[in-house]
């Protein structure tokens, strides 16, 4: 289930919607998801606050400007640790934290799991930051030091994380992005680990007859990116869960995962 932590207001949309949507603010949450099932807890991304963005990623004198966009300063929605609180649960419940790649709104609230396995795919963390485009894509490297001293396992290729629960290495928005593939009680659904919305999987019917999504609007490969979108599709159906997805500020549980034999 998303935990919405904070949100970025007034995005410019074309970001996320590759060469689509150019000049459409939207409000993009920042986003938590959570995962149980018996005996196991993890979360997929931790998300950013607004005391963390202030801190550590906008700049002390002015707004930040991100590829070409004046940010307006993140707000918060409800800190990550009183979501697990209404759910009967604790930081230190969390047995795992996957970070589906490293851009500071997927990593920032890393803090409260110091007693958490973190799971990160070895070539993103090896390759970030990237290049001097995104560097406002990044936190700062001392971030990433704690990261690596919190526990940090880096992950080669796709992954089995528990029955019913598998890490995907899915490259093209950043080097080493991961994707989720979680099979419920509701059906198989893919939490997409790449900063993408819903119109990105299920473009319009006449957008659907020149391509079958729409990319991310920042890539480190567009046609690698292209590609994986389209896997994670075909796994995944109606149930791609972009991590942006505008639709998680109002989205509740979905389903339960297996039981393990």
């Amino acid at each position: 289930e998303p935990m919405v932590v904070a949100y970025g207001p007034h995005r410019e949309k074309s970001r996320f919607t590759y060469m689509h949507n150019a000049g459409v603010p939207v409000d993009i949450p920042y986003v938590s998801w959570l995962v149980r099932g018996k005996d196991f807890a993890a979360l997929v991304d931790v998300g950013c606050s607004a005391k963390e963005y202030r801190e550590h990623i906008r700049p002390i004198d002015r707004e930040l400007i991100h590829v070409g966009q004046v940010f307006a300063d993140v707000e918060d929605v409800k800190p990550i640790e009183s979501h697990l609180r209404e759910r009967g649960m604790k930081p230190s419940d969390i047995d795992v934290v996957v970070l589906t790649h490293l851009d500071w709104d997927h990593c920032m609230t890393i803090e409260p799991f110091s007693e958490s396995q973190i799971l990160v795919q070895r070539q993103e963390w090896e390759k970030t930051p990237s290049h001097e485009m995104f560097a406002t894509s990044y936190a700062p490297p001392e971030h990433y030091k704690r990261i690596e001293e919190m526990g940090l396992t880096k992950l080669d290729g796709d992954y089995q994380l528990a029955e019913g629960f598998d890490l995907l290495l899915t490259p093209g928005h950043t080097h080493g992005g991961q994707s989720a593939v979680i099979k419920t009680s509701e059906g198989t659904y893919v939490i997409a680990g790449m900063c993408v919305l819903r119109e990105n999987f299920y473009p319009s019917k006449e957008q659907s007859e020149h391509f079958k999504v729409i990319p991310p609007g920042g890539h480190t490969d567009l046609f690698e990116a292209y590609d994986q979108m389209v896997r994670l599709k075909e796994i995944g159906g109606d149930n791609v869960l972009p991590l942006h997805m505008t639709e998680a500020f109002e989205m509740g549980r979905i389903g339960t995962l297996p039981d393990p034999d």
